[in-house]
């Protein structure tokens, strides 16, 4: 049995976090919002290089089974069945002394942040913000005892000429009701990311295990991202007043090597009757767009099994791509 290292995370030692992910996923890593103080447990093998590795997140605003759970994020493995165990009962054990009873992961703190694993059937081509962890991971938490909690699913469909059939019907029936949709508008960036932010915190907010965000975190976690968006990539609802009631936003799927994949990755709809049959408008025309622009396929991403989104993503020929997973284990 190998032994975990317990070491806190600061810029002596980011290199060492990071050293694993880096090896395992190569260029498509880009590095990790992860804070100094962060506490992680890595195994080592006979050469010192990180074999796996797992941090303890915190967060009093999730809540799983009416209690706060301990989190287990920043989870990286190879193929080996010890270092895992080693490393996720290390991190049981710190999470148990510190008075939590179950602990839900992979989270790294919030759904707001990377979280969720993939299962290893599926779609030849990952696409970015999903998690792109080894197919074996499923695998290993669940042969140490964890438990599935929530599924999440991507589909995908082709673009063609009728993949948006009730686009000008709809846009009339919402303009009736004085919503307007209309692209993202990059020279008002800090002005369209507010809008966004509005309309999460209230469409997230009965999702599984969600915790709330600051408009200043979510600023400076999603101003990097939207700021690179094309003007097309995002599109916002407004009534007439113009108060934000709805967004989706997308991208061109960078790792598909024929360059013809966009993936649908957020909508948010208000929950108020004008905004009956927004979610649907936002989705087709966007997909409108993408087949305007020479796109074949698109994704509707990561969506919960049981959430709003999954109905207003359906498409006549959409099919299941990927499967995604949450964990928990009671802690005893």
């Amino acid at each position: 049995m190998r032994n975990a290292e317990s070491i806190i995370l600061s810029a002596e030692t980011r290199a060492l976090f990071e050293e694993l992910p880096r090896r395992l996923y190569g260029p498509l890593y880009r590095g990790e919002r992860a804070p100094d103080g962060l506490p992680f447990f890595v195994v080592r093998g006979d050469k010192g290089d990180v074999l796996s590795r797992a941090a303890i997140w915190t967060n009093p605003d999730v809540s799983f089974r009416d209690e706060t759970p301990g989190l287990i994020g920043s989870f990286e493995c190879v193929d080996d069945a010890a270092c895992a165990a080693a490393v996720l009962e290390a991190a049981e054990t710190s999470i148990r002394a510190a008075g939590f009873h179950r602990v839900v992961g992979p989270m790294n703190g919030t759904t707001w942040a990377p979280y969720r694993l993939a299962l290893p059937e599926g779609a030849p081509c990952r696409f970015p913000l999903e998690p792109m962890n080894p197919a074996y991971y499923c695998g290993l938490w669940e042969s140490l005892g964890y438990e599935v909690i929530a599924n999440y699913t991507s589909s995908c469909f082709p673009l063609g000429p009728d993949s948006f059939p009730r686009v000008e019907k709809a846009t009339r029936i919402l303009e009736k009701r004085g919503v307007t949709v209309y692209d993202f508008r990059p020279d008002r960036l800090e002005e369209e990311l507010n809008a966004i932010y509005e309309v999460s915190v209230v469409s997230f907010r009965h999702n599984f295990v969600y915790a709330p965000i600051t408009r200043d975190a979510f600023l400076a976690q999603y101003l990097p991202i939207v700021g690179r968006l094309r003007p097309h990539d995002a599109a916002i609802a407004r009534r007439a007043d113009g108060t934000p009631a709805g967004f989706v936003f997308g991208f061109p799927n960078a790792y598909a090597p024929a360059g013809k994949e966009y993936v649908i990755k957020t909508i948010a709809v208000l929950p108020d009757p004008d905004c009956r049959g927004l979610g649907g408008l936002l989705v087709e025309r966007m997909a409108k767009m993408a087949f305007e622009d020479g796109f074949t396929l698109a994704y509707h991403a990561l969506m919960h099994e049981d959430n709003i989104s999954s109905n207003i993503g359906n498409h006549a020929h959409a099919e299941v791509c990927r499967r995604y997973r949450l964990y928990a284990k009671e802690l005893g």
